[in-house]
């Protein structure tokens, strides 16, 4: 049957188509899975292996002593800060006469000398003119500049008032004037001369009866602020005739007294006596 060359050829060419198939499908199939095996290990990330750092003992050593003192600053930054961050202060009360209890407003001179007693010509290490509320109380009074320990006198002049004063030991950060207790003032110097005499009287009766819608009108002269001038503030005048301040009479109103500021002065003030 295949005896002739012709047929023997036919049959190695069928026999080699035959076996070609399953081959070449098993050779595709090889391909397939080499290129999807290449196509994920591409997609890997490659991962670096990167040295870890190493840090000397002696400078882990200098870390924590720098976190040591940041704790420490952040410790003390928290506190509170007391009164001597900003000086020593001076605090004090007064009572006027003749005036209603819910009302102790003034313009106050005080002037700060050296000693336990103010002379008849004070010189003043400091000198402040402060506008006291109602209630009679001012706190907050600068005293920087001054010793702490040491004996100082404070004089205390309102504007209608004869002076007053009264000594203290400078305490490194808050001083009570007067223990703290209320320092009165007496009424009726109208003419800022430390002295209450005929002058002030005087003063008085030129505005009697006078309101303060009047020509005539004179706040200082209205001393228990009832809005007008009558008997009640001559009667204070007159029963403080002749009475003078502490520190002797003025011949003049110091330079800046009723008028400067709350504020620390340089140099000294003199008040001459007469």
């Amino acid at each position: 049957m295949f005896s002739t060359l012709k047929s023997r050829i036919l049959l190695g060419v069928y026999i080699f188509l035959i076996l070609s198939i399953p081959i070449g499908a098993y050779l595709a199939s090889e391909t397939q899975i080499f290129k999807s095996r290449a196509s994920e290990e591409e997609a890997k990330p490659v991962v670096t292996s990167t040295p870890r750092p190493t840090i000397a003992p002696s400078r882990v050593s200098e870390l924590e002593d720098l976190v040591d003192e940041l704790d420490s600053e952040t410790t003390e930054s928290a506190s509170p800060t007391i009164a001597t961050s900003f000086g020593p202060t001076l605090n004090l009360k007064i009572k006027i006469e003749g005036r209603p209890e819910n009302d102790q407003s003034t313009k106050l001179f005080v002037g700060i000398a050296e000693g336990s007693s103010i002379p008849a010509n004070p010189k003043y290490l400091l000198n402040f003119s402060v506008d006291v509320p109602e209630s009679g109380i001012y706190e907050g009074l600068s005293l920087a500049g001054l010793s702490s320990g040491s004996t100082y006198t404070a004089l205390l002049k309102g504007a209608s008032q004869i002076a007053t004063s009264s000594a203290f030991v400078m305490s490194p950060t808050i001083t009570k004037l007067n223990n703290d207790s209320v320092l009165n003032l007496i009424s009726g110097d109208l003419n800022d001369d430390n002295l209450v005499n005929s002058s002030d009287y005087s003063i008085v009766q030129k505005s009697y009866g006078a309101t303060s819608s009047s020509s005539n009108w004179n706040e200082l002269a209205d001393l228990n602020l009832d809005g007008v001038i009558n008997t009640f503030d001559l009667g204070i005048v007159s029963k403080n005739i002749d009475r003078s301040g502490d520190s002797g009479v003025w011949t003049s109103t110091p330079a800046g007294g009723l008028t400067s500021e709350a504020t620390a002065s340089g140099g000294y003030w003199i008040w001459l006596p007469k």
